[in-house]
């Protein structure tokens, strides 16, 4: 998605995009469009979008028609948002945790991401993904649990990540209806003690 030939960017974009749509690709691989905010060509951004938007209502579609489904961890669009923060937190391009120039473009990217997933507030989806961003800094990166910056990266894009729910958000309810499931290959289990210091403050 970041290779220096359009037509390589241009030719991933679109396996992609089929895989997602037949429903064949994880829903992590949504995530990889994030990295399109980054596109230098204009046509190339809109058309990643546009996979995107199609992707989210396909989804959104097809648990409409399956209401009992069990699969609502690989369907339901909002789930992307978890994929979409560890990707960027490992984006090799960020490598000073607070430098600004860095963090406009992480900013960029979530944005991309979701300004199309909070399109539309259905079933207070707001509030998921504020309770999502907000499990994720009580957890740790399970990739490197025990590596500081990581994780200070990790948390430092939840922040940029609430910063746009928050400010994006005017009419949801605080309370989230469902509790957001986290990828275990991503995130170690929530840490107790930072759980219980955080619902004290």
């Amino acid at each position: 998605m970041q290779d220096e030939c359009y037509q390589v960017r241009q030719c991933f974009a679109q396996k992609l995009h089929r895989g997602l749509c037949r429903l064949r690709l994880p829903l992590e691989y949504m995530a990889i469009f994030a990295l399109c905010a980054k596109d230098p060509v204009k046509e190339r951004r809109a058309h990643a979008r546009q996979c995107l938007v199609k992707n989210v209502n396909i989804r959104r579609e097809y648990l409409k028609q399956h209401a009992a489904i069990n699969k609502l961890f690989s369907l339901l669009p909002e789930y992307v948002v978890p994929y979409t923060i560890h990707l960027l937190a490992h984006d090799p391009d960020y490598v000073k945790v607070s430098d600004i120039e860095q963090l406009k473009e992480i900013k960029e990217a979530l944005w991309f991401v979701l300004e199309i997933i909070m399109a539309k507030n259905e079933n207070n989806s707001h509030a998921f993904i504020r309770k999502m961003v907000e499990n994720i800094k009580q957890t740790k990166d399970a990739q490197s649990p025990t590596d500081a910056k990581t994780n200070e990266k990790l948390y430092t894009v939840c922040d940029v990540a609430m910063n746009i729910v928050m400010s994006k958000s005017t009419t949801y309810s605080l309370e989230s209806p469902k509790d957001p499931v986290l990828p275990s290959r991503f995130f170690t289990k929530p840490d107790k003690y930072t759980f219980l210091s955080l619902t004290h403050q």
